[in-house]
């Protein structure tokens, strides 16, 4: 009977029992929650209470610090179980953190500054923590996870991609061994029959993607049609229940790292767990046939912001003549529609090495936020293989949904959640209105020495590349290495021919090298050394300056497009000057850049204008994905609902 009380807890999560189902609107994620009183009020009362922990904190070091390693060793073990849930900032929290970062001094030679020790406080009061480039948040999420292990809670750490997931388990392994806290990873190559020992570890380094859909697997291993109640039953009295599928043992405690990427840049899109039909060639191909049939605002209307297309009603009577001469299915309206829409999607909307790239044969989508490879991902409604098609590769068969969750619903499932970043600030109103997160700002250790140049825009994107070449070699001349950041694939591939044109050498890092680029992006301040990345590539690596670079200004960053979201030109910005250090950002772009052209409305090409059309193109572009994101967790809810009659768990 106790096995059936125990998996309770799991049985709810897996079916979303007790989880607010109350979709936020749009409107209001946009706000900045911070911006009331009520909540200036509360945030002025934590971090009072922030103060006093980081000053307690501090305060009892100096007791531990006089202890041998055994006795220091012993102390902390017997602190297992005596910390309590709901008062993690208690006076034993305090102490074990206190012994925990005198511990991390002994066996990893850091010795964890204040900074990192309000942000251990702010993950245990479950907020965000805003603390910048190459403050140490890997050392603050292991410290916060070990102090709520001690509190009965196992910790799921999220990261961006396996590679971090990994260096962090593997930097930290000798600081979990001392405080007797088991670890383990799950990364794409753990087989599934494997991943029910390694989820019974008290810390569990994942990826976002793996851990959920780990969870989504789960959830289709017990089934939709028996609630919790009925399969805890079916523990006791069935020989091999259902119940013994499951790898995960709940969703007790997140620490997610990068959360603005994890938990808002992420949620365009649903992770869908799906089996493949048949392949339908002819479909792909009549799509792009009817697709090259039209003509734009003749027959169809475009709307380069949501990326949609409208057919006209000539465009609707046009189909209905090339259905009658193909015959067969394509005289149905709905599916002729459908297609030729894909078609026309296909073309204007997706572009090689901006959105996808070809490898093995196959296309491969690329994450606009993070410039990597979106693995296991493919486009649905027939997309994807319309894209084969274009690209003349062999036709895969069309995908049906065995399961599906937004990464909003199921971060929502944590019985605690809390998250760190660079970049959480511009993003505080939908954090708190879909998770219910504050974000909390901790000051750097050292001070910022970052310097930011004037913006200059350049009349068109040949210039812009001109300018950038120029600029590249002088800094090169001087030894001051060179991080160059592109929005897109394409766009980087466009600066390395620029430079090697130019004669400078120079390393490329995009979602083409995704498995080599923490060892790249790692060098990049090296003396005189040049590197392009795409967007956030490498994001959670720091960036060290070589012998002689603070010398001379430190590491140099060239934005030369601007994202369509200001926090990612923001993370872009603080690979340089990291703890410290010096560093220089610099902001090339042309009227020509698609920013400004899809976004920009009256502003677009107007340099009377000059950076408050990129600002007012980003604020435009960044409230429409936060409408596509809201909308996408309501639909979710919705469906969930409904299906919810038919015991499918899509």
């Amino acid at each position: 009977m106790s096995e059936m009380l125990l998996s309770m807890p799991v049985l709810r999560q897996m079916h979303g029992a007790g989880i607010p189902e109350r979709a936020p609107d749009w409107r209001f994620t946009l706000k900045r929650w911070a911006g009331s009183y009520g909540a200036g009020l509360m945030e002025a009362a934590h971090n009072r209470q922030l103060d006093r922990f980081v000053e307690r904190v501090l305060a009892r070091r100096s007791e531990f610090s006089s202890m041998s390693d055994e006795k220091l060793g012993d102390w902390v073990r017997q602190q297992r179980g005596k910390l309590v849930p709901d008062a993690l900032l208690s006076s034993e929290t305090v102490g074990l953190v206190a012994a925990v970062a005198e511990l991390s001094h002994r066996n990893l030679h850091l010795d964890p500054f204040p900074s990192q020790i309000r942000g251990v406080g702010v993950l245990l009061s479950g907020a965000v923590a805003e603390m910048p480039t190459g403050s140490g948040k890997t050392l603050t999420a292991a410290i916060a996870a070990i102090a709520a292990v001690y509190a009965g809670m196992p910790v799921h750490v999220i990261t961006a991609n396996d590679y971090l997931a990994q260096r962090d388990a593997h930097e930290l392994a000798v600081l979990f061994q001392a405080t007797a806290v088991s670890t383990g990873v799950i990364v794409h190559s753990v087989p599934h029959e494997r991943r029910g020992d390694v989820y019974r570890a008290d810390v569990v380094y994942a990826s976002n993607k793996e851990i959920a859909f780990d969870y989504l697997r789960n959830r289709i291993a017990v089934g939709a049609e028996a609630g919790p109640v009925r399969l805890a039953l079916e523990s006791v009295h069935v020989s091999q229940p259902r119940v013994q599928r499951l790898t995960m043992r709940g969703l007790t405690f997140a620490i997610v790292d990068e959360a603005d990427s994890v938990l808002i840049d992420e949620c365009r899109t649903p992770l869908i767990i799906s089996g493949e039909a048949e392949p339908d060639e002819e479909t792909a191909q009549v799509a792009l046939l009817l697709a090259d049939a039209l003509d734009e605002r003749t027959h169809y209307e475009a709307d380069d912001r949501e990326r949609k297309v409208t057919l006209t009603d000539q465009g609707h009577a046009y189909l209905e003549e090339l259905g009658e001469e193909l015959g067969g299915v394509w005289r149905n309206r709905v599916r002729r529609e459908a297609a030729a829409k894909q078609g026309v999607v296909a073309r204007r909307y997706f572009i090689l090495d901006e959105h996808y790239i070809i490898r093995d044969n196959k296309v491969r989508l690329v994450d606009e936020y993070s410039g990597r490879i979106a693995e296991d991902r493919s486009l649905g409604e027939g997309l994807h293989q319309v894209i084969e098609a274009k690209e003349g590769l062999p036709i895969t068969g069309r995908r049906y949904t065995r399961g599906r969750i937004t990464f909003q619903r199921f971060f929502r499932r944590y019985a605690r959640l809390a998250g760190m970043t660079g970049t959480a600030r511009e993003v505080a109103g939908e954090l708190f209105a879909v998770y219910g997160l504050r974000v909390q700002v901790v000051k750097p250790h050292h001070p910022v020495r970052r310097r930011h140049l004037p913006v200059q825009i350049c009349p068109d994107v040949a210039t812009k590349w001109q300018r950038v070449t120029e600029r590249v070699s002088e800094l090169v001349g001087d030894g001051v290495p060179v991080l160059l950041a592109t929005r897109t694939i394409k766009a980087s591939e466009e600066a390395s021919a620029m430079l090697s044109e130019a004669g400078i050498e120079h390393l490329v890092l995009n979602a083409t090298q995704d498995e080599e680029e923490g060892e790249i992006i790692a060098q990049a301040g090296q003396l005189g050394r040049v590197t392009v990345a795409t967007n956030m590539a490498g994001r959670g690596v720091d960036i060290r300056l070589g012998e002689g670079v603070a010398e001379r200004g430190g590491l140099h960053v060239i934005l030369t497009e601007y994202h369509e979201a200001g926090r990612i030109d923001r993370q872009v910005a603080g690979r340089c000057g990291r703890q410290g250090d010096p560093g220089c950002v610099e902001v090339l772009v042309s009227w020509e850049d698609p920013l400004v052209q899809v976004f920009g409305g009256h502003f677009s090409n107007r340099p009377i204008w000059g950076a408050r059309a990129f600002s007012s193109a980003q604020s435009r572009a960044e409230s429409i994905h936060a409408r596509a994101r809201v909308d996408l967790l309501k639909q979710d809810i919705q469906r969930d609902k409904q299906l919810s009659f038919t015991g499918s768990i899509e």
